[in-house]
């Protein structure tokens, strides 16, 4: 073999190893067609140590806490979330994170059951969507106080709103999957006046019903709660804020614990980055919380 041909031998050697290593990260990347960073998260977590997954929009990632549930109940949680998420992604996402965990329970925020599919773009990248990770197992901390001042949102009606065409088709595939790797699905409305009013709860009461599923709608309860939307909210009753997802995952924890038993892993050895990360994050949480409390006193103090 000549010069030029040993040349061209090893160019074309190098580009079929370049060609078999871009293949090999794009496949890792956009794995299920999904790119989500929380689902990306869920993959770094030690192989099944994870109890209850948490699905949905961003409501999911804005109310409630794993290092919070850690911190009250010793329940591993890993919130999956992503703005805006669609049913479809939802799916993707589980698909994902049931690879490396065996969650007791999934936890779903319903919101989603209500927004429509994106029929052209069901498969689309989800990392195009702006998401900033936090090094709290997918919790994302909020100290913005903006209140929601336009009273009870809540009122009871008969009515029902529809949930978009496919939404069920969705959900039985998700259905499926749950029970499939043995996770019992759980639907959780968490407290939002701009996302919920009583049209939604007749509907969401009654599919659960039909599906003989468990549902939580914290909406009915925010005055055990003792949210207080002056405090509690990061944009007038869209997310909480901190102090919001706070009283939502203590809630929450004891909730999970008394209807399913879940273990404490606080004393096991397995967990041991828990406990670390649990310090650090109650540390962030405290000063934040600190910071929320100053902005209030001075709003008080003007009003």
């Amino acid at each position: 073999m000549g010069k030029k041909g040993f040349i061209l031998l090893m160019l074309l050697v190098s580009l079929l190893v370049f060609s078999s290593t871009v293949s090999a990260k794009s496949k890792t990347q956009t794995e299920n067609g999904n790119q989500n960073k929380n689902a990306a998260g869920i993959r770094k977590e030690s192989k099944n140590t994870i109890d209850v997954l948490v699905a949905g929009d961003s409501l999911s990632y804005s109310s409630v806490s794993p290092l919070g549930l850690w911190n009250q109940y010793g329940i591993t949680s890993y919130v999956c979330g992503q703005p805006g998420q669609m049913l479809s992604e939802t799916y993707e996402t589980l698909k994902l994170a049931f690879k490396t965990q065996k969650p007791r329970l999934v936890l779903f925020e319903t919101n989603v059951l209500f927004r429509k599919l994106d029929k052209k773009n069901e498969k689309k990248d989800l990392m195009s969507k702006l998401y900033v990770r936090e090094d709290s197992k997918g919790f994302k901390l909020r100290d913005g106080v903006r209140p929601y001042r336009e009273g009870a949102y809540m009122k009871k009606t008969e009515k029902k709103e529809k949930m978009p065409e496919q939404v069920e088709t969705y959900m039985e595939k998700i259905l499926k999957l749950c029970r499939r790797h043995g996770a019992g699905l759980v639907l959780v409305s968490t407290p939002s006046p701009k996302n919920y009013n009583y049209q939604k709860h007749n509907t969401l009461q009654e599919y659960a019903e039909k599906k003989s599923l468990t549902y939580l709608d914290m909406n009915l309860i925010t005055k055990g709660l003792k949210i207080d939307w002056k405090t509690d909210t990061m944009d007038q009753g869209d997310h909480l804020n901190l102090s919001g997802a706070k009283k939502v995952t203590e809630y929450l924890g004891k909730y999970l614990k008394n209807e399913f038993g879940l273990s404490d892993h606080r004393d096991e050895a397995l967990y041991k980055t828990w406990k670390r990360m649990a310090k650090e994050y109650t540390r962030k949480e405290q000063e934040m919380l600190k910071q929320m409390q100053a902005i209030i006193g001075k709003e008080k103090m003007k009003s």
